[in-house]
């Protein structure tokens, strides 16, 4: 464990293991899993229970309603009660959640059960953050975080492929099968390598209204605002590139299926192997410097797709340059620009690590719809939806969190 982990904080008493890291990304990666592997059994699915499409992409949103609701409440509760638990109770609501949806015989049971399934996700994820917090403080939290990123961001490499090979061996059923096997998989790991990070000492009593208090609490710190705002309008800028990608590249430009899917992974092993190499600069450089590199980035890489699209006709190559530099760039971000927000509110790491999950979801759940729009006729509302991303970073970084206007932080 880095030196500068534990000299500051007397709670610092867990040693970061790989198999700690490993068990924490899992508890993350709930939401690809359950929306990769799921979203192309859509047609499966609306012509089984004789619904709708509308009502079947219903219960992506019910998912990711769950997913917000289980932070909200989660990370609060894991303040007052301490991590281990509502790890280990967001495992068995995940894993009982996808059981549901295996079962359900109606669209409706099926919406509810997606819920369900997004409130346990929410809950283990939620502590499961809170818990790196306890372990690691100042720029060590940065360069975990760092790691965090780099191993979530297998999720979505793995997550459709093995989502399309198990709609070859089984249905849509079969999916949610599977995802109760990977909820049973966070409760393993979660008990096997999660232990309490948080003392009872460090504890906040109450119920459910103090809960809320350190989430109004938590919002009221400006520096911590202005960094969680910066990350999430990230989340918000990359996620056009993710839902609008695939229409841009395979209708507009002709790349086939195939094609597109080993430069989509090509792209996210990119962002991994980069997350890395941000983890270990972290220390020779400051967190916040290695965020505004990854800002200046992404800012270029917008700018160059905004002039492909708005000037050029959206040529190929000018097109996968930007999203290569758009997804680079996001790597020295998200790390580092979470742990700079969260090292502001040490004292309430759950409803910290609550808020910024609850951003980044509404980011995600915004983000995609707007950037989709223009479907494989436009690439237009996908590079709008980049540019209020980026500018909306800046906007918050600039206007909430610059050195300026906080005290130094050691």
């Amino acid at each position: 464990m880095p030196q500068d982990a534990g000299a500051a904080n007397p709670r610092t008493v867990v040693p970061i293991t790989a198999s700690l890291l490993v068990a924490l990304a899992v508890q993350n990666a709930v939401p690809p899993f359950a929306t990769d592997m799921y979203s192309p059994a859509f047609p499966r699915v609306t012509a089984d229970l004789d619904t709708t499409a509308a009502l079947v992409g219903l219960t992506l949103t019910a998912f990711f309603v769950g997913f917000g609701a289980g932070q909200l409440v989660g990370g609060p509760v894991s303040d007052q009660r301490g991590r281990r638990v509502p790890v280990l109770v967001g495992g068995v609501v995940c894993t009982l959640g996808g059981i549901a949806c295996a079962l359900a015989p109606n669209i409706g049971l099926l919406v509810a059960a997606r819920l369900v399934q997004g409130i346990g996700g929410g809950v283990a994820s939620v502590a499961a953050r809170a818990v790196l917090i306890d372990v690691a403080k100042g720029d060590a939290l940065a360069r975990w975080m760092s790691v965090m990123v780099a191993i979530g961001g297998l999720a979505p490499m793995v997550a459709p492929v093995l989502g399309a090979g198990v709609l070859m061996v089984g249905d849509w059923r079969t999916v949610f099968w599977v995802l109760a096997g990977f909820g049973v998989l966070m409760l393993v790991t979660a008990a096997a390598f999660v232990p309490e990070t948080l003392p009872l000492a460090q504890r906040h009593g109450g119920g459910l209204r103090q809960s809320m208090r350190g989430v109004i609490e938590v919002v009221r710190i400006r520096p911590y605002l202005g960094f969680m705002l910066t990350q999430s309008f990230g989340v918000f800028a990359m996620l056009a590139y993710i839902a609008g990608s695939s229409f841009v590249l395979q209708e507009m430009k002709g790349l086939t299926a195939m094609q597109f899917a080993l430069f989509f992974a090509a792209n996210a092993g990119l962002q991994v192997l980069l997350s890395l190499l941000n983890a270990r600069l972290v220390g020779r450089f400051r967190p916040e410097n290695l965020m505004l590199g990854g800002m200046i980035g992404t800012s270029g890489a917008v700018a160059v797709l905004s002039i492909g699209v708005f000037a050029l006709g959206t040529p190929l190559v000018l097109t996968c340059v930007g999203f290569v530099l758009l997804v680079g760039s996001q790597a020295f971000i998200m790390g580092n620009a979470g742990a700079l927000a969260v090292r502001e509110a040490l004292h309430l790491a759950g409803a910290a690590s609550a808020v910024q999950g609850v951003a980044t979801a509404l980011a995600m759940g915004l983000g995609a719809p707007l950037a989709s729009a223009g479907g494989g006729t436009s690439a237009v509302p996908m590079v709008l939806v980049m540019v209020f991303g980026v500018a909306a970073s800046w906007t918050c970084y600039l206007a909430l969190a610059r050195p300026s206007l906080r005290p130094t932080i050691s």
